[in-house]
Order: C-alpha cells, then sequence, then structure tokens
C-alpha cells in the first residue's frame, strides 16, 4: 500500500459535539507556515538589524572622506622694545585652511594655504622707513604625501573593516534566516500536534460511540432479565470512561489550537482545522547525501561562515597594529611676500620661491601590552567560530539521524500497526457475535473493544508521526520550504 490516504482531511475527525464550530477555518501547512513567516514580529526585528548592518558599510566608508578645515585670525600684540630697530606694535590678520584626503593604498594626501597681513609700529621713523613691506602680505601654498612603510601600508584598517562590514551584513541576513529556520520547525510541531489531537478526538469519539451502543444493548438485555445490573453498570463505567477520554482529547486540541494560532498573531480562540496529505512513500536519502545538503543549505553553518571571515579580518587588523610605525613624507610649497595683497596672492603659485622636504618618520611602542592582547582575543574568537561550527555540525547530524532512524522505524511499524487494528476490528466483531449469542461475557467484551481502540489509535497516529519524521528531515536539511514552495522572497512579504 504506496499511500496511505490520497488526501487524509484531518478535519474529518473533529465532532461538532464539545463546543466546537461546525465552520472553522481549515490550512494546510504551506499555509500556517506562510501566515507564521509573514506576520511573525521576529522576523520584523531580524529586517530592522540586517538594515542596521548595512550603515556600518557606510560608517567604514567614511575613514576615506576627504576632511576640510578653515580658520581666520586677528591679532594685536603690543611690547616693550630693547631697540628702536624693533617694532613695538604688531597687528596681523591670518586666513588659512587645511584639505586632506586619506588614501585605499594607506597614504594621506594634504594641502594647506596660508595668507596673512602684518601691520607694524616703530617707535624710530628711520626704522619704519627701512622697512621694505609695511604692511606686508604673505602667502603660502604646501602640498604633502605621507606615506606608510610598515604599520597602515596599504589601508589594512580600511580593507579588512569593509570586510567586517560586509560580514555583519552576511551575518544579519542568515540571522534572519536562522529565525525563519525556527519559526518553521515551531509551525511544523504545533502543525502535527494538533493534527495529532484530531486524531486521538476522532478516536475518542469512536470509542464512545461503541460504549452508547453496548450500554444501549445491556440496557435492553437488563429489562429482560438476561443480564445482572452489574454488567449494566459496567457498561455505563465504560461509557463514562469513554467520554472522558474525549474531553480530555478536546482540551489538549484547545492548548493545540491556541498555540498554532498565536503562532500566527491570530485570536488564540479562532476556530482553526488542519489538513494534511499523508503518504507511505517517503524517499529517504543516506545519512551523508543529507548533511551534504543540510552543510549547503543550514542558516546556522552559513552564519558561522561569516563569522569567520570577520574574526580573521579582525585577526589582520589586530597583527597591522602590532608593526612598527615607519611613514615617508614627501612636502612642496610656494612661498610670497609682497606689499600688495593680489601681487602677494599670484607669486603663491609660483615656484619662483619654494620649499621642498624629504622625510622619514619612526616610531614604536616599548611594550606592545595592548597589540599582543588584541591579537590574543582576536584570535580567540577565530578558534571559537572554529569549535562552534564543529558543535554547529555535530547538531544538525543528531537532527538527520533522529529523522532518519524515525522514518526507518516508522515504516515496518506502520504496517505492522495497521494489520493489528484490522485484526482487534475482526476479533471485536466475533466477540460482538458470540456476546450476542450468550457465549460471551461483558468484561471480555469491554476488554476487546478496549484494545481495538489503543490499535485504531495507535495505526492513526503512528501514519501521523512517520509524516511528521519526513518533515522533519526536509526541516532538517533546510529545504522543507523548497518543498512546500516558500521561498525567501515570500517569506520576506
Amino acid at each position: 500500500m504506496k499511500k496511505l490516504f490520497t488526501a487524509l482531511v484531518i478535519t474529518a475527525f473533529i465532532p461538532l459535539a464539545g463546543g466546537y464550530p461546525a465552520f472553522a477555518e481549515t490550512m494546510s501547512l504551506k499555509q500556517i507556515v506562510e501566515t507564521v513567516l509573514a506576520n511573525h514580529p521576529n522576523l520584523q526585528v531580524s529586517r530592522i538589524d540586517t538594515a542596521i548592518a548595512r550603515t556600518d558599510n557606510q560608517r567604514i566608508q567614511g575613514m576615506l572622506d576627504t576632511s576640510v578645515s578653515a580658520s581666520l585670525k586677528a591679532s594685536e600684540e603690543t611690547i616693550p622694545v630693547s631697540s628702536d630697530f624693533q617694532a613695538s606694535e604688531t597687528r596681523m590678520g591670518q586666513l588659512s585652511g587645511t584639505i586632506a584626503k586619506p588614501l585605499e593604498n594607506g597614504g594621506t594626501l594634504s594641502a594647506n594655504f596660508a595668507y596673512n597681513r602684518t601691520s607694524q609700529a616703530f617707535n624710530s621713523p628711520l626704522a619704519a622707513q627701512l622697512s621694505r613691506f609695511n604692511p606686508a602680505y604673505r602667502n603660502q601654498l604646501n602640498l604633502s604625501y605621507r606615506h606608510p612603510l610598515l604599520k597602515g601600508a596599504d589601508r589594512p584598517d580600511f580593507h579588512n573593516a569593509l570586510l567586517i562590514a560586509e560580514a555583519g551584513i552576511k551575518s544579519a541576513e542568515w540571522q534572519r534566516q536562522l529565525v525563519v529556520q525556527q519559526l518553521t520547525l515551531q509551525a511544523i510541531n504545533t502543525y502535527y500536534q494538533l493534527a495529532s489531537d484530531d486524531i486521538n478526538i476522532g478516536i475518542a469519539e469512536q470509542a464512545a460511540k461503541r460504549a452508547e451502543k453496548l450500554l444501549a444493548y445491556q440496557r435492553t438485555r437488563e429489562r429482560f432479565g438476561l443480564i445482572e445490573k452489574a454488567d449494566r453498570l459496567q457498561a455505563e463505567a465504560l461509557l463514562s470512561a469513554r467520554n472522558t477520554d474525549l474531553q480530555r482529547a478536546l482540551s489538549r486540541r484547545l492548548s493545540s489550537q491556541s498555540s498554532l494560532n498565536r503562532l500566527m498573531l491570530k485570536r488564540a480562540d479562532t476556530a482553526l482545522t488542519v489538513r494534511e496529505q499523508l503518504t507511505d512513500d517517503i524517499s529517504l536519502p543516506s545519512m551523508q547525501q543529507a548533511l551534504v545538503l543540510a552543510e549547503s543549505k543550514r542558516p546556522e553553518l552559513q552564519l558561522l561562515t561569516a563569522q569567520m571571515e570577520a574574526a580573521e579580518a579582525q585577526l589582520a587588523i589586530s597583527r597591522d597594529t602590532d608593526n612598527l610605525q615607519l611613514d615617508v613624507i614627501a612636502e612642496l610649497g610656494t612661498r610670497s611676500l609682497d606689499s600688495n595683497a593680489a601681487t602677494a596672492a599670484a607669486r603663491g603659485f609660483t615656484p619662483q620661491d619654494h620649499y621642498a622636504a624629504l622625510s622619514f618618520e619612526l616610531s614604536d611602542l616599548l611594550v606592545r601590552n595592548s597589540a599582543h592582547a588584541a591579537i590574543q582575543k582576536a584570535e580567540l574568537q577565530r578558534q571559537r567560530v572554529q569549535a562552534e561550527r564543529v558543535r554547529t555540525v555535530e547538531e544538525i547530524k543528531d537532527d538527520i539521524s533522529a529523522a532518519i532512524t524515525a522514518i526507518q522505524a516508522g515504516k515496518p511499524t506502520l504496517i505492522l500497526a495497521r494489520k493489528q487494528a484490522i485484526a482487534e476490528k475482526h476479533k471485536f466483531n466475533a466477540e460482538m457475535r458470540r456476546y450476542r449469542e450468550g457465549r460471551s461475557d461483558t468484561a471480555t467484551l469491554v476488554q476487546f473493544e478496549g484494545e481495538l481502540r489503543n490499535a485504531e489509535l495507535n495505526a492513526d497516529l503512528q501514519a501521523l508521526t512517520l509524516q511528521l519524521a519526513a518533515r522533519q528531515l526536509s526541516w532538517a536539511q533546510a529545504t522543507l520550504l523548497d518543498e512546500l514552495g516558500l521561498n525567501d522572497s515570500k517569506a520576506e512579504q
């Protein structure tokens, strides 16, 4: 028997008695998972986290932003002098500015200018006549380039920070996928729990109906004096027990329905039934095949891959800070001086009076405690991600092994459970015929009815358990959403 049910509608087991409405929303597993992923607030939080992570990329790009500064200054200075040829009063106005551009290769290109007017007063008229420019206008332009040879060469802080930011974006995106994975597992487990409750209700209702028929039969026989009162009381006790079982099943269903409704952000008391197509035709991959597929798709492992990229980039930054600082600086500038403001400004762009220099700067720390601690921390973080990956792979193996084992054990168990249910039904029918002929007693009939009830319950629940194991295997391989036709774009809506 390859098909258990062509299209089993679990709602058929739900009685209209017990306070349940006749018209309830019927949903498939696909509809429920889609609703959960569309409405759950955890996913909205994850989307915001991803947007926050994207801002880090723009922040890192700001490390290469051009900086500009300008200043305007006016001053007056009056001092006592020891010679008449010294200026006793100096008035100065200055306009200056700087522009600097960090480069991706680690260098920094900068330019600055300073334009000022200086006016001096002397106690001696002769000294004032000897002054060539008074007031004097000065202009100077400077262009410099600083390039690191060791520490900071090729700007590892910038490039690796970009890698960290990109890894952060990936981590946020995979974290959202991990939330999707977790919500999907909650949805399928709650969904099948509700389906299981429906089967329990159906079986409990059938058992209660059989008990009612038995009690009616016993009452008839009691009126004709064919049985004792105790036999009828046994039938009444059986009916009470079956009604209690039915009420317990209804109560469990209310709890499962409430959990599933709240998972979909619906009112807890919303009437809900579930629809599932059950089949025996379940493909079973090998452990290795399932693991390879899971390693390529499970969000936990993709998240750890992104975290490893960030850890390695941080380690590269930390190692660079442990290097010796050696920079080469090249400078080139022009100078001008005149009594005319425009002439002084124009001559600042000619190389007649100039300044040129080439220098090296060396700096280092005698003790590198901070750098060594940063390297050790980054290395330990990388090792932690590696250990976390090993642990996660083992957990995935556990998920896959549990699902595969459940399927392997569930198939023969289902076949035997069905055979047992058929056998118990034949046995009960035969015993009922014997009982009507007066060749059996009430206790035996009650026992056989209970055995039939348990056999039917086990067969139906075993079929549902097998289907749940198949869904859990798909979940463990991260292929469930694809099988349901729910891709990531739909999950984001």
